[in-house]
Formats: structure tokens, C-alpha cells, sequence
């Protein structure tokens, strides 16, 4: 991922049956960079990545950077965001996460979720940095399995979705 763009999702976890009796809860999810040095200019920058854990694939147009870690979206369970330091050192940069939490950063995750049929991955990076490096970054989620009741997935199966037509 760019440091000053938005990632395309990524597809965790997906499930398709017609056993309605199956759901998955979120235990924890973290994310951390692997790649912490890359040539990002030639001053000492902030950088801050966004993530958000969703349920349903959203719509490629019209989905950007201030809808991401929003936590009025039905379709978003989870939420992410973590400061870093670029600190310039010659001909590789590095990140440092300063007095941020721990690495892996940790998600804020939505106690009252169940997944019924998928889970993606989105996140985007800002950056002061006078370039922009394209980095990679690692991820854990742990996923518990849930007996449900039909009844209660189905509502889970519209909960989980957009119920705007436009995204």
C-alpha cells in the first residue's frame, strides 16, 4: 500500500452454505508494517494508518479515505488507527511507532457483531513525508466459530450489508 492512499479490500474470510446455523465472532485483529524501511524524502515525517475490518464488499466508487474508520457503518466491525514516525536516515528511511501503543496495533472491534458470510480489510496511510513509499503491511485476525439459531443469522445477513444502494 502507498503511504498516501486508500488499499483496495482485502478478502479475509469468505462463506458460503446453506447451513444457517454458522456464524464467526472477531476475538482480535492487529496490524503492523512489515516493511519499516523505505525511502520516504529527506526530512523526519508523522505518518498515521487507517484500517477498518468490514462485512460486506462495498462499492468501488464513491468509497473513499473519510469513509473508511466509520463506525456508522453497519458494514464496519472493526477500527484502526496508529501513529508512526518516519525518521529519515540517509538512504533508507524507518518507522519508529514512538509512544503509540505496542506493535501490532491493535483494532477497536464491535462487541455485538457476528459474521454470517465474509470479512474484508481496508486501510489507507497519511503521510507528511515529502515522498511517498509503497509499503507492506502484516495482519491477524482471530476468528471464533458461533452456533446460531436460522432466525438469527438471517438477521446477522442483513445487518452484515449495505442497506444503501449507492455504496
Amino acid at each position: 500500500m502507498d503511504d498516501n492512499a486508500l488499499s483496495a479490500q482485502i478478502p479475509l474470510f469468505e462463506y458460503e452454505a446453506n447451513d444457517l446455523t454458522k456464524g464467526w465472532v472477531v476475538e482480535a485483529a492487529y496490524i503492523w508494517p512489515r516493511t519499516t524501511r523505505k525511502t520516504a524524502g529527506s526530512v523526519h515525517a508523522h505518518m498515521q494508518i487507517c484500517a477498518s475490518l468490514q462485512t460486506d464488499q462495498v462499492g468501488s466508487s464513491g468509497y473513499g479515505f473519510a469513509d473508511l474508520v466509520n463506525a456508522s457503518d453497519n458494514r464496519q466491525i472493526g477500527w484502526l488507527q496508529s501513529g508512526y514516525l518516519i525518521r529519515q536516515d540517509g538512504s533508507d528511511d524507518y518507522l519508529s511507532n514512538g509512544s503509540n501503543p505496542p506493535n501490532p496495533a491493535k483494532f477497536v472491534i464491535d462487541p455485538e457483531h457476528v459474521i454470517s458470510h465474509g470479512l474484508w480489510l481496508q486501510a489507507y496511510g497519511n503521510t507528511d513525508a515529502d515522498a511517498t513509499a509503497t509499503r507492506t503491511w502484516n495482519y491477524m485476525v482471530l476468528l471464533r466459530p458461533k452456533k446460531m439459531a436460522p432466525s438469527e443469522t438471517i438477521l446477522h445477513l442483513i445487518k452484515n450489508v449495505a442497506q444503501d444502494i449507492t455504496n
